[in-house]
């Protein structure tokens, strides 16, 4: 059985967020979201995640702050801004184009 490839998203809108989790879980992936950028940084210290989403709200210097640091945590990551109509397609086309 192949393992389902893990997703952290980043939201500020906890409604969304949870929309957004709930979404990619039917879709076969292990997603987990987080709303502040200390809960997203222990997530991704604590766990090996394929992609990264990061959602609305999330502000410049955060999103700027995740595209920065991530990398130096788990460089075969992929991060995505992403947006709720298109983020199942997003997330499949990055991961299909590995």
């Amino acid at each position: 059985m192949e393992q389902k490839q893990k997703v952290l998203i980043i939201g500020r809108h906890e409604n969304m967020l949870a929309s957004v989790t709930a979404m990619l879980t039917q879709h076969n992936y292990q997603a987990v979201g987080r709303q502040s950028n200390e809960e997203a940084f222990a997530a991704f210290r604590s766990d090996v995640f394929d992609a990264v989403i990061i959602g609305g709200g999330v502000d410049t210097t955060s999103r700027t702050l995740f595209h920065t640091e991530f990398p130096k945590i788990n460089s075969e990551a992929i991060i995505i801004d992403g947006h709720p109509q298109s983020v199942l397609q997003d997330l499949r086309h990055a991961l299909a184009s590995r």
